[in-house]
């Protein structure tokens, strides 16, 4: 399906809602749980958080709040 707003063409392009080898970043999050999971316990929050950063060589950032009133 091929839309025309003024001089410009948009390609629409429907892809599957489930298909992950269409995504590029499926790979490295494959990878990345394989890396940080323990398949013989659940980690925590703070343990997750460290070994993500870790494992992906990044720096802490601060995490993002959502407001209580959105609107």
């Amino acid at each position: 399906m091929v839309k025309k707003t003024s001089s410009k063409r948009i390609v629409i392009c429907h892809l599957p809602s489930k298909s992950p080898w269409l995504n590029p970043i499926e790979p490295k999050w494959v990878h990345g749980k394989r890396a940080v999971a323990e398949p013989d316990r659940l980690l925590s929050a703070v343990e997750l958080e460290a070994r993500v950063y870790a494992y992906y060589e990044c720096a802490c950032e601060e995490h993002l709040v959502m407001p209580k009133k959105v609107a």
